[in-house]
């Protein structure tokens, strides 16, 4: 099985959080995927902060470390991220476009999303790793 990140869970394996770490080593996992949303998150969250080129660092060296890939989205994933929306939409629920894109790419490659973000529980399409 795949693991797919979301950002708050990226955020908190970057920062050295014991416990998603620990998580992360219970599994044999086929690949870790990023999907590009959660890249470009990170990436502002950098950017707005005052540590960018240390947080980069730390980013990129996990990244090859650990052989992440980043899950670029294509029309699969668009078609995915239409039948959440749709689905979020008749159900009255509201997820921010990005969690939608993630939960999209974490459905298409039928991967785990390792989220600390309980707003991914209104979802039953996405399998969920919760720590």
């Amino acid at each position: 099985m795949q693991l797919v990140f979301d950002t708050t869970a990226l955020s908190q394996v970057l920062a050295s959080d014991d416990n998603l770490l620990r998580a992360l080593h219970q599994q044999s996992w086929e690949q870790l995927l990023i999907p590009l949303a959660v890249d470009a998150e990170l990436r502002f969250g950098f950017k707005a902060g005052n540590r960018e080129r240390q947080n980069l660092q730390v980013y990129e060296t996990f990244v090859n470390e650990f052989s992440l890939a980043i899950s670029y989205p294509d029309q699969t994933t668009s078609l995915i991220y239409a039948d959440l929306a749709a689905w979020c939409r008749q159900k009255g629920l509201s997820l921010s476009n990005n969690d939608l894109w993630i939960a999209a790419s974490c459905v298409q490659h039928a991967g785990k999303l390792l989220t600390l973000d309980g707003d991914f529980k209104q979802l039953p399409q996405v399998n969920l790793l919760l720590v």
